[in-house]
């Protein structure tokens, strides 16, 4: 009886064929390499697309498979991290050098390449499948087709009956969402991009009021990649940031950064925003241009080209401009911040009449950290990279220390703001390669240190109100005394007045209540 069930199941089609498993596995793995949430009906429906083409076009079906368990391999460690392919991905790839570029290989635990490779070893087998005589199809075969064309259509369907509009291309299979996003997400980067040349050479529109500078030198350091509860002053559990926690000063604890990636979150902080686009012209240091201040940019961080990025298009506007790191081949890795400090003693040594804005932009506590930090940590947290990280808070905090000495030196007034362009997310968490990474779903991924130091405040002052990176432009005039029509003020900054509700932009360009975000808490876990 059995083995007339099985004869007769055999001849119909596959359903005891060990390639049938074998599909399902690879659909499987293939479905969450390209960085989508499993799908039983996706992981189903996409192995029998899989064995349809074999049936059919079996040459076909071997370029097909093969290509997809190729692409699946590569991107397996990034879609652990990352998730799947987006605007802030495509951006990251166009923005990142090759330093950055090794760094982020080296932070995924080994057994991402593992998987990786697995997966592409299925797809050789796959692809070394002998092709044998074709068969009619039986029923199995036509139920396997109307099922995967009615797969098809699922998502394109629901999209139009939430609202939205009936698209082919919106359909939910993994592997054909995968080439719609990178192709959709990459023009939507090269249009930015092209968007951010054209308007890194006009010439700024400010149309300035009034300049009552009230110190004379100001110096904005952005820091990279810092979550606010990693710092002792900003309420993290380790006693990490002597200096800023005691300094005389305001320190803000509830900041929110504009998003969660360097480019997109300093686009959107230091430049005026229309219809949520940034007008790179009009930034933060064409506006102390045109009010007559003499402004200076240092950076550790690599340039790749004059305008090929936000940060390096609004750089570039700057009166003298060194970077560390020229972004190529070369460039040194384990350069650290602290070799600015060298630049800044340079300005600091000569007299200068014109008020002073100088910008710091640091690489932190940006990813790889013990690459930060030479491998060096004050206390084991959970796994050595963790450890690093916060031991990158102290880096930074030694910096801020050094450069407040260096401003209380000259004599002259000053006043020095610090934060960071945006959080991180705990990967792997709970286990000994636990590390961070961009991330855009939670509250820490925004949630980053800022403070204002001056030369004549009395005491250590905390602000409890919330504030947005989005209205930072806001801040910089009131702080610097500079008015423009272009930059109204809703409320003083500096102060413990309500700001209204605060919204982030994440990775897919999407405005989102930032009190609707999950959490991701840090834990104090030690050996």
């Amino acid at each position: 009886m059995n083995l007339t069930l099985k004869d007769s199941l055999a001849a119909r089609g596959v359903a005891l064929s060990p390639w049938t498993g074998f599909y399902v596995l690879q659909s499987l793995l293939i479905n969450l390499a390209l960085g989508y949430a499993f799908s039983a009906l996706y992981t189903v429906a996409f192995a029998c697309v899989l064995h349809l083409l074999w049936r059919a076009f079996p040459r076909v079906q071997k370029v097909f498979i093969g290509a997809c368990s190729l692409v699946a391999a590569f991107y397996f460690p990034f879609a652990q991290a990352y998730g799947a392919p987006n605007f802030n991905t495509l951006l990251a790839l166009h923005s990142t050098n090759m330093e950055e570029s090794t760094e982020i290989l080296t932070i995924f635990p080994w057994y991402s390449y593992f998987i990786a490779v697995f997966i592409f070893a299925l797809g050789v087998i796959a692809v070394r499948r002998k092709i044998t005589d074709s068969k009619p199809w039986g029923k199995l075969e036509k139920l396997a087709l109307l099922f995967c064309a009615g797969t098809f259509f699922v998502q394109p369907v629901q999209n139009l009956a939430w609202g939205g509009v009936f698209k082919v291309i919106d359909t939910g299979y993994p592997a054909f969402r995968f080439v719609k996003d990178v192709i959709v997400s990459n023009h939507e980067v090269l249009d930015e991009k092209a968007r951010m040349a054209e308007l890194s050479g006009m010439k700024d529109t400010w149309n300035i009021v009034a300049v009552k500078p009230k110190y004379h030198t100001y110096v904005v350091v952005i820091g990279e990649s810092a979550r606010r509860d990693a710092l002792g002053a900003f309420g993290g559990h380790w006693d990490n940031t002597p200096f800023a926690s005691h300094v005389n000063g305001y320190l803000f604890t509830d900041y929110v950064a504009a998003s969660g990636s360097t480019q997109k979150s300093l686009g959107l902080t230091l430049n005026r925003v229309v219809d949520g686009k940034p007008q790179y012209q009009d930034n933060f240091v064409t506006l102390a241009n045109r009010a007559g201040f003499q402004t200076w940019w240092f950076s550790n961080q690599g340039q790749i080209g004059e305008y090929d990025t936000a940060i390096a298009s609004i750089a570039k506007r700057a009166d003298e401009v060194q970077f560390l790191k020229s972004g190529d081949f070369e460039a040194d890795k384990n350069t650290r911040d602290d070799a600015l400090l060298k630049m800044t003693a340079q300005v600091f040594s000569s007299e200068h009449t014109q008020p002073q804005l100088i910008v710091l932009h640091l690489m932190g506590s940006h990813p790889q950290a013990c690459d930060r930090t030479q491998g060096k940590y004050a206390e084991f947290v959970q796994s050595r990279e963790t450890s690093c990280y916060l031991y990158t808070m102290t880096q930074t905090d030694d910096l801020l220390s050094k450069l407040y000495e260096q401003l209380r030196n000259t004599g002259d007034s000053f006043s020095m703001v610090y934060f960071s362009d945006h959080g991180l997310a705990f990967k792997e968490r709970g286990k000994e390669v636990q590390y961070l990474a961009h991330d855009d779903k939670f509250q820490q991924n925004f949630q980053v240190p800022f403070m204002v130091l001056s030369s004549d405040d009395k005491s250590h002052r905390i602000i409890k109100a919330r504030r947005s990176a989005n209205d930072f432009l806001s801040f910089f005039s009131q702080w610097t005394g500079i008015k423009a029509k272009e930059i109204a003020s809703r409320y003083r900054f500096i102060s413990e007045q309500k700001a209204g509700p605060v919204y982030i932009t994440n990775f897919k360009l999407q405005k989102v209540d930032y009190n609707h975000l999950g959490t991701d808490i840090f834990t104090t876990n030690s050996r």
